[in-house]
């Protein structure tokens, strides 16, 4: 009729729940990640001020509390963050703490830590105790992908008669909607976000309307005879007849079915039932609602496992059959929780008996779900973990029943109230379902319990079920846990096992009368004339049958042998029959009062002479409906012998004529009554006989009715059994086709052969290699001619059967060039048995071509890479090298296998390594990996720059897969860099002294010349001088300039036009080369320059001394330059001592020839020396840099 419930209790809770609110409370349950989305539900409920929002969150932690608080506007509900135990408001929002979770208890908001292991989800919990604690004003709303998490709460919301919504994808398909998974499937109405307000205030609105509508007792009294109507069309619409149901259980679920389509009174919504047949199977859905468990009511199954299910066993061995039937299946959780524990018993024998456990219910979409046998991870708080991990199979976030345990069970569409029931049971069980049948259909159907069940068979009921008034059916086994056993006695049962409403058709078979039952107002009646005559009486019916006797009836009734009857004839005294017979005929065809008077009852002491009164008695008509007899006494007769002769002698002899006469004729009047009393015996004899041969008949009419009974409850096992084959045969085409699909689509050519290597099937694209036709199954693989080179094919298939190994193998076709993979392995079936061997062929000719292209193409690369100067390498992420060329090995002395993963680091010089894993981690989103830093020369036994790039390859979507990258060394040109720089900043200082020293020139020329002709020539032959003096340096014979010739060009140039007194230069011939004249020039160009502003060389009359010379020893030699200038101004030291060029002579000159300088600027002079390995000078060295540089290439 209806499925399990999750509290049975709640069927009969028909008031409403004395803790409920006077508002709406709404369940609102979504992930804590989507802040944004709970705000918005938030903000358009915010003007529904007749609720409370109760959010229940998974992931609470991931909810952006500020965020959600700046989002709701001022005219949003109130945001709390409640207390234990703190009563509902409307108008507000509470949010749990992080860690905890909301139960709702007698209108208050109870809190409790989160379990992190428990199965069961925030929202079903929360919606779970809501439904429980309130009645028909709760909402249930879930908001976006949940995993699941709700089903179970939205479901009881609909049975406590509230509102379900969710929110989601309106484009789900009806094989996603029939998902009992999801909560889409179960909520009444799945809509977007912004429509979701004014469905609820319609839900409102009408929920006020339809509870002050039926709030009189006379509206409530039409409501109830309407369901009659609603359930004959439930009837015509679905097949299904709740005629039987509970009224207030029905009437609250048609309630609720108004509140939905939103309809105010009964009327309209019958209206609604006949205009729409979708309606119906709604309301028939919502009877059906309810949720079940594995092993729900834990002690109850712990009983009948260790009390019950031996007894079960008993006595059975493997030919016999136990069989179990469960009504109201639903989902299949009770059955499988069973078959779990008759399989546990079964496996401990060693001879068990076939076990098949029927389950039925009229609900085909939860039958569905039954039969795949798959449910939610949260079944993990229900089955006990050892059972868990034998009878369910772990399938991503579900567990699917083992087959073994599938097999035992046959699911069945079926009706308790219309449907023949299975026979020959040892077990029902059949819980929370008679709780929501009236008790008229449950006493029709206890009795239906009884005759399914063999011999002391076992009933197994809910815990608000009984069987109470059936106890001469049924004996207690537990009471407490609601397990009976069958009682042996017969049961007779209706031979069309229907309850609902259907006229049997059976011919009537005649049977013994039976007296009536005393009707009242006839006895009240009859009493009534009774009093007037206050004598013995009986009250009879119109077929003379006693209803009544009086008190002093009992000395006229004298019963005779045989069969007990009530009839008044067959009690009465035999004397007063056969007149009493007649009167009471008289009475019955006239229907007027008959009086008989002076009959006499024999007696040895006296005569009892009485009167006979026959009164019809009349309960509504002309036509009587029984009669009063009245035994009124007569005056008493003595004995003939007592009597006196009073008479005389003359007339005693004609007196004792007439009694003799009268004796002769009474003695002939008895031998007549004896004789009718012997033809009534022998006709009652007759009639007896005819009523052994009609119960004789009845028995076997019953018998036949019996057998018919039986042969209905086998025809329905019959169809369960077909329907159930049907079904298989269904998944088993449909897997079929999927398989072949599958065989077709990945073109993959297949053939299946049995043990004795005949072909058993084939796909169509064998026929490339084997040329097979349909005929050509059942034929040995031999006699087929191969267009491949395999001549061992059926050697390996051999092997394969022997062995169950496989074997791997690439062979071509020689005609059409294709290359395949073979593959030869066993043929397992389901149970593990081996049939055979399946060959499959692989056409790989384009993987083959493909990797023929790519190894001539990496030959090529590898060729191109090993011929380039370049280091080149390969790497994944962070750095982890997976291959280097050989240029790299040979550079740094590091093989391949000891360079890949992070190995190459160790080449790199020890300050730049931090500076390059840097590098790495940023390269990913850079996208480019580039960085300057130094690698180990193994020849040289140095580091040396190099220039490092990398490139990432991607795939199609844009995601890395390596890095390909090439290391240019870079040390020559970063010291020609530097050169360039220093060159092109001394270029421009130098230009800025030239031009100054023209100036100079040309102020001192004008001061020492008059006219401008003398002027002119002058000028013009000093800055000949100077640049001739610069031309020398660049001239490519530098090599051949000494230090000599070097000093005395730039004094020259410089300071030509000082006194050759002053100056005096002396030293010996030291040949320099080109990196050496470039410093050394521009060290002694600044300090000729700042003579000629400032020191010797100016207007003073200072002296300039110069000398070189060779020092230290033989394998060190230094090249030792002494500047000397006496009898200078220093007034103004910081033009002698500071510039641009005592940075260079200080700096430029240690850095670029390994020298060392001073400066010592003292009272009226200046002295700087100048040393530098003779080497170096003779062959300048540049030193590196001491670090790694990271390049940008922006």
């Amino acid at each position: 009729m209806t499925e399990d419930e999750q509290t049975p209790a709640a069927a009969d809770n028909d008031a409403v729940a004395d803790t409920a609110v006077p508002f709406f409370v709404v369940g609102l349950g979504a992930s804590g990640g989507d802040t944004a989305g709970i705000a918005k539900a938030l903000t358009i409920l915010a003007p529904l001020r007749e609720l409370c929002v109760v959010l229940a969150l998974r992931d609470r932690d991931a909810l952006d509390e500020q965020q959600l608080r700046d989002a709701l506007g001022r005219d949003a509900h109130k945001l709390v963050v409640p207390v234990d135990g703190q009563r509902l408001e409307p108008a507000t929002v509470y949010l749990p703490t992080a860690g905890m979770l909301f139960t709702l208890e007698e209108g208050q908001l109870r809190m409790r830590k989160l379990d992190e292991h428990s199965e069961r989800g925030v929202i079903d919990t929360f919606m779970l105790s809501m439904a429980q604690d309130q009645d028909g004003n709760t909402i249930g709303l879930i908001l976006g992908e949940t995993d699941g998490d709700g089903v179970l709460g939205l479901t009881a919301i609909k049975e406590s008669g509230g509102l379900t919504l969710a929110s989601g994808r309106a484009d789900l398909s009806s094989s996603e909607l029939k998902n009992a998974n999801i909560p889409a499937a179960v909520a009444d109405y799945l809509l977007p976000l912004t429509e979701i307000s004014s469905r609820i205030e319609q839900h409102i609105v009408h929920y006020n309307r339809m509870g002050e509508a039926l709030a009189s007792e006379a509206a409530a009294k039409a409501s109830l005879d309407k369901l009659s109507q609603i359930a004959d069309l439930l009837r015509n619409n679905t097949g299904h007849d709740f005629h039987g149901y509970k009224r207030a259980t029905f009437m609250r679920r048609v309630q609720r079915r108004m509140q939905v389509v939103q309809v105010a009174s009964m009327t309209a919504y019958i209206d609604v039932l006949r205009s729409s047949p979708d309606e119906a199977q709604q309301l028939f859905n919502d009877l059906l609602i309810g949720v079940t468990q594995f092993f729900r009511d834990r002690r109850e199954f712990d009983f009948l496992e260790s009390h019950v299910i031996p007894k079960l066993f008993q006595g059975k061995g493997r030919s016999d059959h136990l069989r179990v039937w469960v009504l109201g299946c639903s989902t299949g959780e009770e059955a499988y929780s069973l078959a779990m524990l008759l399989r546990e018993y079964a496996n401990t024998m060693d001879a068990p008996p076939h076990i098949q456990l029927f389950a039925s219910d009229i609900d085909g979409r939860a039958l569905a779900v039954a039969r795949v046998g798959r449910y939610p991870q949260s079944i993990a708080e229900e089955v006990p973990q050892d059972r868990l991990a034998r009878w369910f199979v772990k399938e991503g976030e579900t567990y699917s029943v083992s087959k073994e345990l599938r097999e035992m069970c046959v699911f069945s569409q079926h009706s308790i109230v219309k449907d023949p029931p299975f026979s020959r049971l040892d077990m029902v069980s059949c819980r929370n379902l008679l709780i929501y049948l009236d008790a008229d259909l449950q006493n029709r159907i206890i009795p239906l319990f009884h005759f399914a069940l063999r011999p002391h068979g076992y009933l197994f009921l809910g815990n608000s079920e009984n069987v109470s008034r059936h106890a001469k059916l049924f004996a207690p086994v537990e009471r407490t846990f609601r397990i009976f056993q069958k009682l042996d006695v017969d049961t007779r049962l209706h031979a069309g096992f229907t309850f609902a409403h259907v006229v049997s058709h059976s011919p009537t078979i005649p049977t013994v009368p039976r007296p009536q039952s005393a009707n009242q107002n006839l006895v009240r009646q009859g009493e009534g004339i009774a009093e007037r005559y206050a004598p013995a009486y009986a009250i009879v019916d119109d077929q003379f049958d006693v209803l009544h006797f009086s008190a002093q009836a009992g000395r006229y009734i004298h019963p005779g042998g045989g069969t007990p009857s009530l009839n008044l004839l067959n009690l009465v005294h035999r004397d007063l029959r056969l007149d009493l017979r007649g009167a009471l005929n008289r009475a019955a065809t006239e229907n007027r009062q008959v009086h008989v008077e002076g009959l006499t009852i024999s007696d040895p002491a006296q005569q009892n002479t009485i009167d006979l009164i026959i009164e019809p008695a009349i309960d509504s008509g002309s036509a009587p409906r029984g009669f009063v007899v009245l035994f009124k006494d007569g005056p008493k007769i003595p004995a003939s012998g007592t009597m006196a002769l009073g008479a005389s002698a003359a007339h005693d002899d004609h007196v004792r004529s007439l009694d003799a006469e009268l004796r002769v004729t009474r003695e002939r009047l008895q031998a007549m009554i004896e004789e009718l009393e012997s033809a009534n015996e022998e006709l009652k004899s007759s009639n007896e006989e005819y009523q052994s041969l009609n119960e004789e008949l009845q028995s076997a009419n019953e018998e036949l009715e019996t057998s018919k009974e039986e042969l209905q409850s086998v025809n329905e096992e019959v169809t369960t059994v077909n329907g159930e084959l049907a079904h298989r045969v269904q998944e088993l085409a449909h897997a079929n086709s999927d398989l072949k699909n599958l065989l077709e689509s990945t073109q993959i050519a297949t053939i299946f052969l049995d043990n004795e290597l005949r072909i058993t099937n084939f796909t169509p694209a064998v026929a490339d290699i084997f040329p097979l036709v349909e005929s050509d199954i059942h034929r040995p693989l031999g006699h087929i001619k191969s267009r491949v080179n395999y001549d061992e094919l059926q050697d390996d298939v051999r092997k394969v059967i022997r062995t169950l190994s496989t074997i791997d193998r690439e062979i071509e076709n020689p005609t059409t060039g294709m290359r395949y993979i073979v593959r030869v392995l066993p043929y397992r079936s389901v149970d593990n048995f081996i049939g055979g061997a399946v060959v499959t062929f692989m056409d790989v000719t384009p993987l083959t071509r493909a990797e023929r292209a790519l190894r001539e193409s990496d030959s090529r690369l590898r060729s191109l890479m090993e011929g380039i100067p370049q280091l080149v390498w390969r790497a994944v992420d962070d750095g982890h090298w997976t291959w280097s060329s050989p240029q790299w090995a040979a550079y740094t002395g590091l093989s391949e296998v000891n360079t890949l993963g992070q190995n190459w680091l160790t080449a790199l010089h020890p300050d730049d390594r931090e500076a390059t894993l840097l590098a790495w981690q940023q390269a990913e989103d850079k996208s480019a990996f580039h960085i300057e830093h130094r690698i180990f020369n193994s020849g040289e036994g140095a580091y040396r720059w190099f220039n490092t790039k990398a490139m990432p390859v991607v795939d199609d979507t844009g995601v890395i897969i390596e890095w390909l990258g090439t290391s240019t060394e870079v040390h020559d040109l970063r010291r020609l860099q530097g050169e360039q720089q220093l060159m092109v900043a001394e270029l421009q200082h130098r230009t800025r002294n030239l031009l100054a020293v023209v100036q100079s020139i040309a102020r001192q020329t004008a001061k020492e010349t008059d006219d401008l002709q003398a002027f002119s020539g002058v000028l013009e032959d000093r800055l000949a001088a100077l640049s001739r003096a610069q031309g020398l340096l660049s001239q490519p014979e530098a090599e051949a300039i000494t230090l000599g010739n070097l000093l005395a060009m730039e004094l020259g140039a410089v300071a030509g036009h000082a006194n050759p007194e002053r100056i005096t230069l002396e030293g010996p011939d030291v040949p320099l080369r080109r990196s050496a004249i470039q410093i050394l020039a521009l060290a002694i160009h600044e300090l000729t320059t700042n003579s000629r502003k400032y020191g010797a060389l100016s207007e003073g009359r200072g002296r300039l001394n110069v000398q070189w010379r060779i020092e230290g020893d033989a394998d060190e030699p230094m090249l030792s330059i002494d500047w000397l200038e006496e009898d200078i101004d220093t007034s103004d030291a910081s033009q002698l001592g500071g510039g641009y060029g005592r940075q260079l002579i200080e700096r430029g000159i240690p850095h670029n020839l390994g020298g060392q300088t001073t400066y010592e600027l003292g009272p009226h002079r200046l002295h700087c020396t100048i040393r530098v390995p003779l080497a170096t000078a003779k062959a300048s060295r540049q030193k590196s840099v001491d670090r790694a540089v990271a390049v940008s290439d922006s």
